[in-house]
């Protein structure tokens, strides 16, 4: 007989029959009425096509085809318990999780500065490992769990059926040059800025960023001088040289307390930007996973603070 064929339940009343050796007994155990308890006896014994149960004294004994099947059951029915039961119980004092994050230099900084105090507060024994993003959102990594976690930025909403992202960060942009720039005594129109020369910013070799797409609608274009991986580094390119910047404006702000630049509004409309956590939705009901986003979620406020020093 096929495990399909049969109900889950008449396993579970079979089980509950088999320890007490009383209908009523059974019954009331798993909470249905001495009648539709014996119903569903009825029912197994065709399926098994055995009497499985003989009254005796009173007390219903079983037979050996019961006795065979109670042996297996014994085993096999705190398995199925465990795999059902929800994932609910997490206790972060406790838990030697370890998850992996992809991120750029600049998406971990903004995130992990304070948030890993906080993790490490909560769950002592929680490891976090953070890997170096190979693309923009890494699908197939979270789909292999190579990674649990990535960390990423979009200009837009994504839809997708299997990768869920929370939003931590919103920010915009501004343009940044050395203090003292000659060209930019009287600001930064949009003459200027097409004139001058740009360093920019791509983390996986993109040939076009936001600015370009911008300008690009426009039937406008900019001349890059310079192309560089890392956000965090290239603002240090912009005070040795005349090369314009345009970067996420809170880095630019904290930015300004340590080298000397000016901040510049864009004379371009550039949307705004959204930093990301993507995981995978088949580890939506981890408990850990859950933990942990709710983490991120609760701290969405904190990267601003600490990128604006309070």
């Amino acid at each position: 007989m096929n495990l399909h064929q049969i109900d889950m339940n008449l396993l579970v009343m079979f089980d509950a029959l088999y320890r007490h050796r009383s209908v009523s007994l059974a019954a009331n155990e798993i909470c249905i009425s001495q009648s539709a308890f014996s119903h569903s006896l009825s029912r197994l014994r065709k399926h098994i096509n055995d009497e499985l149960f003989i009254r005796i004294n009173n007390v219903m004994e079983p037979t050996l085809r019961a006795d065979e099947i109670a042996q297996k059951l014994a085993q096999a029915l705190p398995l199925i318990s465990a795999a059902l039961k929800e994932s609910s119980v997490f206790d972060p004092k406790t838990d030697n999780s370890e998850f992996t994050f992809s991120a750029t230099d600049y998406t971990e900084f903004s995130l992990f500065p304070k948030l890993i105090n906080h993790i490490t507060n909560q769950a002592p024994n929680v490891k976090i490992k953070v890997i170096a993003a190979q693309e923009k959102l890494p699908i197939s990594q979270l789909e292999n769990q190579d990674i649990d976690f990535a960390l990423g930025y979009s200009h837009e909403a994504e839809n997708s059926t299997t990768i869920n992202s929370l939003t931590w960060l919103k920010d915009s942009y501004c343009t940044i040059a050395r203090k003292g720039h000659p060209a930019l005594k009287h600001g930064l129109s949009l003459a200027v800025f097409l004139k001058l020369f740009h360093i920019r910013v791509s983390p996986w070799g993109e040939s076009q960023g936001i600015v370009d797409q911008v300008l690009a609608k426009q039937k406008l274009s900019r001349n890059v001088t310079l192309q560089l991986p890392s956000v965090l580094v290239a603002p240090h390119a912009v005070v040795h040289s005349d090369l314009l910047l345009t970067m996420p404006r809170l880095i630019a702000e904290q930015l300004t307390k340590q080298i000397n630049i000016e901040l510049f509004e864009p004379p371009i409309a550039i949307p705004n930007y959204h930093l990301k956590m993507y995981r995978h939705r088949i580890n939506s009901g981890k408990a850990n996973y859950i933990w942990l986003r709710e983490q991120v979620e609760s701290f969405k406020n904190l990267s601003n603070s600490f990128l604006h020093g309070h």
